[in-house]
């Protein structure tokens, strides 16, 4: 496993998280087929990037490979035996879902498929619509022999959440409730927008202090930059027109603390570290301390549970990162 101090970095930056999802808005309906209804008849067949999986009864041992699989599965109650656990702050358990016992979160979030603890749980379900460990065919025909396995429509977070909790609600036969959950979140987005519609137009930056580098997630198309521009928020246009460098993910732009006068573009600076001592540093900096957002209040840390819903979201903890990000954004759609 990962050291926990490093565990973002892969999350953001690496093959945990590294987005380059497509341009889907929040609440897009994309071009998924038809959603079955809770109870639909089965078998129910999911197209997805690895071809087809067909699930001929309702399944009733679930192993959720992603913790956005995980997050939707246990929200529409699906009988979920075995998932991964969660790097954040608040320990193996995402802070917006109800605890599940160690023996089910017993899946370490290191990048590796481990088969054989995969067939303990003897699944009739695989899950990996966000599962970074399926990265190739040979993964998921691995999975496939133990389980019918439903991964992502088209590649690793390039559909907007709300279409991969669609797949997610395909395979368990339980669209219904996904789309209530899709319905909420779009909800809690256009309620946050309404109430702060001095959000519309305002530039933020969002990244990360690491050693030497501050890489800036600004890609059009990553799904935080998606879930921020739906509440009105913007990239920097200096920003949306920079080069990503080639040793950092798709969309990803690195600052040096040499050029940290570029985040004074941002009306509000979200930012997330790789360990204590890059906070203490970034935060100690005396270019940083000039930066606008620093100056004015609107430069936000946000935790490790907060920077891995908001890297990429999904439709259960959009309320709960609302409502962590609130004191934010308000300050930025006053100020």
């Amino acid at each position: 496993m990962r050291p926990r101090g490093t565990t973002l970095l892969a999350a953001l930056l690496g093959a945990a998280l590294v987005l380059t999802g497509c341009g889907a808005s929040p609440g897009g309906t994309g071009t998924a087929p038809a959603t079955p209804s809770d109870g639909a008849a089965f078998p129910v067949t999911v197209r997805h990037a690895f071809g087809e999986t067909t699930m001929p009864a309702p399944p009733q041992r679930v192993v959720a490979l992603g913790m956005n699989d995980l997050a939707v599965a246990q929200a529409v109650g699906a009988p979920v035996v075995g998932a991964v656990r969660s790097s954040g702050d608040s320990g193996p358990v995402l802070p917006y879902l109800d605890p599940l016992p160690p023996e089910v979160l017993a899946i370490e979030p290191d990048g590796t498929l481990p088969l054989e603890q995969i067939a303990a749980f003897r699944p009739d379900l695989v899950l990996g619509v966000s599962a970074f460990q399926i990265s190739d065919r040979a993964g998921y025909e691995a999975l496939s022999r133990i389980a019918p396995t439903v991964t992502y429509a088209e590649g690793l977070y390039t559909s907007s959440m709300q279409d991969d909790a669609r797949q997610i609600g395909r395979a368990l036969g339980r669209g219904d409730a996904v789309e209530t959950l899709i319905a909420e979140a779009d909800r809690r987005i256009a309620e946050t927008r309404d109430r702060l519609p001095g959000l519309a137009g305002r530039t933020y930056l969002y990244g990360q202090a690491r050693g030497e580098i501050l890489p800036m997630v600004v890609g059009e198309q990553n799904q935080s930059t998606v879930f921020l521009r739906s509440l009105g928020l913007e990239v920097p246009a200096s920003f949306r027109d920079a080069p990503a460098s080639d040793a950092l993910a798709p969309g990803t732009v690195g600052v040096s603390y040499e050029e940290v006068g570029r985040l004074s573009e941002a009306d509000l600076l979200l930012m997330t570290f790789a360990g204590a001592g890059d906070r203490a540093r970034f935060e100690g900096d005396e270019l940083v301390r000039r930066v606008r957002a620093v100056r004015q209040g609107t430069y936000t840390p946000v935790t490790l549970d907060q920077a891995i819903a908001l890297q990429a979201p999904n439709v259960v903890s959009v309320g709960w990162l609302l409502d962590g990000l609130q004191p934010a954004l308000e300050k930025v759609a006053t100020s």
